[in-house]
């Protein structure tokens, strides 16, 4: 039997199916590798690009933030690379450059900064896909100015948000605070441990530094309204560019000035103008000047302003400091001293801190504490017409080529005006214009005060008068003064305008325009005011002061040389007078204050110097009497003291046997140095001692109690030393040291003699 299997299906993958389906995967695998591929180099090239745009940015930024305009480091320096940097990054190794140009009108630089990489290199044949460049423009404007532009200064219109600006490093506030150690006095003096002089403020807690007015180390310059100043150099640079500001205060007769400010441009500039007070709000409807509700806009470091009303008043001068900018000069005239001008005009040869901005200060000037609801400020815009702004401070600025600088220029005349506050901008030009007429004689300044240069910012010394139109008619007012010993401080006002007059201690002359049928003379001497008032076309009254027949004659000076040398030092004034040494050593020297009453006829007085330092000397910077006339603060000579250094004398005193001493003393000279002995004054025995002298001591004595031995037989001792002939029987010996120049060994020795006593 024959068996068959037929298979009728067969399932499987045949070897044809098999190649086309790994061709087909094959394909798929390829595409997508080569997908990653470029998207692993898309992404490293745009990494790449993003690096290299970040470097170009830096390095703009770093050229962008240059706040000093000179200097090595400063906006006029910068230039363009002088060779390609190298820097690795995170996917290339970059090649940064760049170039810097000047531009005109207005001035600016212009920057562009380039990176490269790989084929990119160099920049000029480079493949330009692997380069990135950056470009911008950098316009020089100080911090102060900067942050003076964004509050919207030189706009045109006034702004109650805009306060006190930076003031372009034309000044810096010098005033040197501490705290006390414990509470004092205020306004009594405070000497520190290290010597220095401090003001007790208000608050009892804290002190203020000062120094003696007439310190002839500071050499001050008096300046005005109770102000010196002196002439330093600050930067380093050649030229005395910077200008110290002390407030003079006096305390039991001695004048202590106070540093406040610095200016460092070179020059001084004066805003000034009068407060009018048309406001009766708070003053029982009393048109007075409420000086507890407003003060000047003094806060601004390195700003000093001067407002001091006498009370009654309506009407008073202000004045405040700012620092100008002399780099382009004009160097100012030469007056007293002879080698400095005014302060107020630029040094000779014109010199500026290269830090300060151009023209030096820009910002504001006006009243703090006016509160729009009790009080307003009016300026020429309110009196026109309804403001579009209620403002009480003015903007200052010069503008050049479309940018703001520092003003450089001293302004006069420019007034305030306070009224009772109001409640529209409508009332308050309604309530300006009736005050303004009201008072009369003066025109206020515009709250915006700009000034249009090209060019150079060059100071300007001519005070500008654009508001000054004063009605009325021009007077010249002389009187006498009696009874003074030297010029008072003499004004003539109207009650509008306050004007200083020149005065002597015998005769004023003052000057005045106005309208007014009377004015009013003042005169300040020795703390005690005279007034009088007269009509301005007669003659001046006669400023009588109270007599003094025996006026008190302060005389100050310095005593230099180490702490010890000046406190031993003592002074003596013949005509009755008084002297005292000052507490107040400052690395360098002490200050004296000497006093006589004496009559106006005694027209000298001698001051003696002498030191109870041992081996110590006094000198003085000058010789002959003090000259007692005119003025009752004289500057005195200073003193210049030293004490001697001093040397060891030391040595034995060996005592021989059959010797019996009760006491042996030691000395060099009679009062110089000190000596001290240590022993038992035994027979046998030696015994040391050891002497402290000033250079210059010339003898050293040795005594012994008694001179002779005791009993019968009694002989004499002897003392010997060497180099020095012997001493026999007298208790007593001196040796000749010379003059002590340095440190010495003497040995003595103490023998019985052969000679009876």
């Amino acid at each position: 039997m024959i068996l068959t299997h037929s298979i009728k299906n067969s399932a499987g993958i045949g070897l044809i199916e098999v190649l086309v389906t790994t061709v087909v995967v094959a394909v798929g695998l390829l595409a997508v590798a080569s997908l990653q591929g470029d998207l692993l180099s898309s992404s490293r090239g745009n990494k790449t690009r993003a690096e290299a745009q970040a470097l170009a940015n830096t390095k703009i930024e770093q050229l962008r933030d240059t706040i000093q305009k000179a200097g090595t480091t400063g906006y006029n320096a910068l230039a363009s690379s002088a060779a390609n940097e190298s820097i690795s990054g995170i996917t290339e190794t970059f090649t940064r450059g760049w170039t810097v140009s000047d531009q005109t009108a207005p001035v600016r630089k212009q920057v562009s900064v380039t990176v490269c990489w790989s084929n990119g290199c160099p920049v000029a044949t480079g493949n330009r896909q692997n380069q990135v460049t950056v470009q911008s423009v950098i316009a020089f404007d100080d911090v102060g100015s900067s942050a003076l532009a964004a509050s919207g200064a030189g706009s045109g219109t006034g702004t109650t948000l805009g306060g006190p600006s930076t003031n372009a490093n034309s000044s810096d506030d010098i005033s040197e605070n501490i705290t006390l150690p414990t509470s004092a006095t205020p306004g009594s003096v405070y000497t520190a441990p290290d010597g220095k002089t401090y003001i007790v403020q208000s608050t009892g807690t804290k002190g203020t530094r000062a120094e003696l007015c007439n310190a002839a180390t500071l050499a001050l310059v008096e300046f005005e309204n109770s102000l010196y100043t002196r002439r330093v150099n600050f930067d380093g640079v050649t030229g005395n560019e910077a200008i110290l500001l002390y407030e003079k205060v006096t305390i039991n007769t001695t004048d202590y000035c106070i540093p406040r400010i610095r200016f460092n441009g070179g020059v001084i500039i004066p805003i000034r103008g009068i407060v009018h007070s048309g406001a009766t709000s708070g003053n029982n409807n009393q048109t007075l000047l409420d000086v507890d509700l407003f003060t000047f806009n003094a806060n601004e470091s390195g700003t000093y302003c001067v407002f001091n009303p006498p009370a009654g008043a309506k009407s008073a001068p202000y004045v405040c400091y700012v620092g100008g900018n002399c780099q382009y000069g004009p160097a100012g005239t030469v007056t007293s001293p002879a080698t400095e001008p005014p302060v107020t005009e630029c040094p000779s040869p014109a010199v500026a801190n290269a830090i300060v901005g151009p023209g030096g200060w820009r910002g504001k000037v006006g009243l703090l504490g006016v509160a729009g609801n009790v009080k307003n400020v009016c300026f020429a815009e309110e009196i026109a017409t309804t403001p579009a702004t209620l403002d009480t401070a003015r903007n200052y600025f010069v503008r050049k080529a479309g940018l703001n600088e520092g003003i450089n220029k001293p302004y006069s005349c420019h007034d305030f005006l306070i009224i009772n506050g109001q409640s529209t901008e409508a009332k308050v030009h309604n309530e300006c214009a009736a005050q303004a007429n009201a008072i009369g004689g003066f025109t206020l300044a515009s709250k915006t005060i700009q000034r249009d240069i090209t060019g150079n910012n060059v100071f300007s010394p001519s005070i500008n008068v654009d508001y000054c139109s004063v009605s009325g008619t021009s007077y010249t007012i002389t009187g006498t003064i009696t009874n003074a010993n030297s010029a008072p401080t003499v004004t003539v006002t109207d009650s509008v305008h306050i004007n200083p007059c020149s005065a002597t201690n015998t005769s004023y002359t003052c000057q005045i325009q106005t309208s007014a049928t009377s004015v009013t003379i003042s005169g300040v001497y020795n703390s005690e005011t005279k007034t009088c008032a007269v009509s301005p076309s007669a003659s001046g009254c006669a400023l009588a002061f109270t007599a003094t027949s025996n006026p008190t004659y302060t005389i100050t000076g310095n005593i230099n040389g180490t702490a010890a040398a000046a406190n031993a030092v003592t002074l003596s004034l013949s005509g009755g007078g008084t002297c005292v040494i000052n507490n107040d050593y400052n690395q360098t020297y002490r200050t004296y204050t000497c006093q006589i009453t004496t009559p106006t006829t005694t027209t000298s007085a001698t001051l003696t110097a002498a030191t109870s330092a041992v081996g110590g000397t006094v000198t003085s910077s000058t010789t002959g009497p003090i000259t007692l006339s005119g003025a009752t603060s004289i500057t005195g000579p200073d003193f210049t003291a030293t004490i001697a250094t001093t040397y060891t004398i030391s040595g034995s005193i060996s005592i021989g046997n059959h010797v019996s001493l009760t006491t042996i003393t030691v000395a060099v000279d009679t009062g110089l140095g000190t000596c001290t002995l240590t022993g038992s004054h035994a027979a046998g025995t030696s015994e040391s001692y050891t002497c402290t002298v000033p250079a210059g001591a010339n003898h050293l004595a040795i005594t012994l109690s008694s001179a002779c031995t005791s009993g019968n037989g009694s002989k004499k001792y002897e003392m010997t030393s060497s180099g020095t002939p012997p001493s026999l029987g007298t208790g007593s010996l001196v040796i000749d040291l010379g003059t002590v120049s340095g440190n010495m060994t003497k040995d003595i020795s103490v023998t019985k003699s052969s000679t009876a006593c």
